[in-house]
């Protein structure tokens, strides 16, 4: 188990740090973005993304604060799904299996590392 929930950590964490970096790069996401959030808010947003995919492997490794890694994957959870909705405005299911299948890998983090096999 605890093999699976670190492959699971490592993979969400790139997955989320490339997120991350994307959208902090705001030159290349679509303009229709920036109506509905404005481009200091969006890198604020790909900044915190990239905080907690860090926090998703880094605090383990280093032995500080292991605790924050179930922390982050919630937070990881919360920042998909607001994104998600404010960005787009009717269901598209395509689009939100991009965000139901980090978030529930993220979710099976969280209560791994709560629940199964704590730090």
């Amino acid at each position: 188990m605890n093999i699976l929930l670190w492959t699971l950590q490592i993979l969400l964490a790139l997955y989320y740090l490339m997120g991350g970096a994307y959208q902090t790069n705001v030159g290349k996401l679509p303009p229709a973005w920036f109506k509905i959030v404005p481009k200091p808010l969006w890198i604020v947003i790909g900044l915190l993304q990239v905080l907690l995919a860090l926090g998703l492997v880094l605090p383990p490794l280093v032995k500080m604060m292991p605790q924050l890694t179930p922390i982050s994957a919630v937070g990881l959870i919360l920042e998909t799904l607001v994104v998600h909705f404010l960005t787009f405005n009717k269901f598209m299911f395509k689009a939100f299996v991009w965000v139901l299948v980090p978030a529930l890998l993220a979710a099976f983090v969280a209560y791994g590392r709560f629940v199964l096999m704590p730090f």
